[in-house]
């Protein structure tokens, strides 16, 4: 019980958001798509982010994902430990329709050229089934991504990540408290070729989350020093690095910690050997008087 309380403390830490976006941005990266990943709308004292995805051109796309979109997507990410409600599904619907109305010119942004895109990586059926009561219908596309009509004001689906094929979505996949060693093993499979820079720092983004919240899967890779952890250190080099610095520099203050505590029992034995009283010894040395009764 109290490793699952520290577990559940060490996620609510983890900052998965920079993740999901580098997830999304290579899981997409073949089309000609604009990512406005803080886009901020703003009426009144209402004020809040959104990440929009937006279609540069009419190519079709060839992604179970992407072929929803239209020209204006609007995109929403609840990790693990986030709910994903019939509130919050009402919620993400308002934030639509307020960034519809955020066009500088009236009707800039037509609603029949937005969509609304929700992920996380278990299926909400609580919320599914408070819809489906409601009169809406869900469509099952493809494994994981769930079309939902008849619901809200704009065209909206669901993406359970858990649910994606891992061979073809191996970004989103990892992005999950419940990773499995296959999911790893098929991520680094499926990205060994992404190497620009700008690349490795959106797998590294994904890594940092993924391995944060499923510690022991990872831990258990760098044990092994095998092909998949050396994989993971070509992507998370800078993060090895400073880690292996941190490992230096607590070993040397361990080391000085010792010279100090040498220094300190040769005085004490000298005080010692020289008669001095053992209160006086432990006052100047710092040790204690169990441990220059023993020298």
């Amino acid at each position: 019980m109290a490793r699952k309380e520290e577990k559940r403390l060490a996620e609510q830490k983890i900052q998965w958001h920079p993740g999901f976006y580098a997830g999304i941005e290579l899981e997409l990266k073949a089309y000609n798509l604009y990512f406005d990943q803080e886009h901020q709308v703003t009426r009144g004292a209402l004020s809040f982010d959104l990440l929009i995805i937006k279609k540069q051109s009419d190519e079709k796309i060839d992604n179970e994902i992407g072929e929803f979109f239209r020209k204006y997507n609007v995109v929403e990410f609840k990790s693990p430990d986030d709910e994903l409600s019939i509130d919050v599904f009402y919620k993400v619907q308002s934030y639509a329709g307020l960034y519809k109305a955020s066009g500088e010119t009236l009707n800039a942004i037509p609603a029949e050229e937005v969509t609304v895109s929700l992920f996380r990586d278990c299926y909400p059926r609580e919320m599914i089934d408070l819809l489906k009561s409601l009169g809406a219908e869900v469509i099952k596309r493809h494994d994981g991504v769930y079309e939902i009509r008849r619901a809200g004001f704009f065209p909206t689906q669901l993406i359970v990540t858990g649910e994606l094929k891992p061979e073809s979505h191996s970004t989103l996949r990892v992005l999950s408290n419940r990773v499995t060693r296959a999911d790893v093993e098929v991520f680094l499979m499926t990205t060994k070729d992404m190497r620009s820079p700008g690349e490795i720092a959106r797998l590294d983004a994904i890594l940092q989350v993924s391995a944060s919240a499923n510690k022991d899967i990872f831990d258990e890779i760098y044990r092994e020093g095998s092909d998949m952890c050396q994989a993971l250190k070509d992507i998370m080099k800078e993060d090895f690095k400073k880690a292996e610095e941190r490992g230096e520099k607590r070993g040397e203050k361990r080391g000085e910690t010792r010279g100090a505590n040498k220094k300190n029992r040769d005085n004490a034995k000298g005080f010692k050997n020289a008669g001095v009283d053992p209160q006086i010894i432990a006052g100047v040395t710092g040790l204690s008087l169990k441990e220059i009764a023993a020298l």
